[in-house]
């Protein structure tokens, strides 16, 4: 089950809802669940995702796109200078200021009613109301609603349109046991 908590916006005035993460799952945790659904070992399931990060950064680096089939492509983007350059000559790799990995996951192909499906988002997806405790207003990101406190929302995701949440606040690099 997906759980949700409703979010104040302060630049629209508007309550709308946002999915929220309860806890984060580790590479073990992955490697485990896997290890049950085949024939494959848990170390060997360790070995390959422990491999896949340094692979993938490779490739990247390289100049390629990575795709894992059934979860979606990964791909570099950059940030530049506020300013640009007057002449196509000028421009350089100096001009980038930042790197970021993007990720795109993968959809099905439209079916007939022409909505694209994510194939990482559940077919019996539910979704369960998750009460927050209420907080002062000065702890809160957004400003006061006119009707009373602004609910806590740790781990949201951007509005509700990433179920399981965007940034889930946590830091796992893959050997934490958060979530274990």
């Amino acid at each position: 089950m997906a759980n949700f908590k409703e979010r104040y916006s302060k630049l629209t005035g508007l309550w709308t809802v946002s999915s929220v993460s309860t806890s984060q799952y580790s590479t073990k945790r992955l490697a485990k669940d896997i290890e049950r659904e085949s024939t494959v070992s848990y170390a060997d399931i360790m070995a390959v995702l422990s491999s896949l990060p340094s692979v993938m950064q490779r490739y990247m680096a390289e100049g390629h796109t990575v795709k894992l089939e059934g979860i979606g492509t990964f791909f570099l983007t950059v940030q530049c200078h506020k300013t640009g350059v007057a002449n196509k000559e000028d421009c350089s790799a100096e001009q980038i200021t930042n790197v970021k990995v993007q990720f795109r996951p993968e959809v099905e192909p439209a079916g007939r009613k022409g909505k694209r499906k994510n194939t990482l988002v559940a077919d019996n997806l539910e979704w369960v109301y998750l009460p927050s405790p209420d907080k002062k207003p000065s702890e809160t990101d957004d400003e006061e609603p006119p009707s009373g406190d602004e609910p806590d929302n740790p781990g949201s995701g951007n509005g509700g349109t990433t179920p399981g949440g965007g940034d889930n606040g946590g830091g796992d690099n893959g050997d934490g046991d958060l979530g274990e």
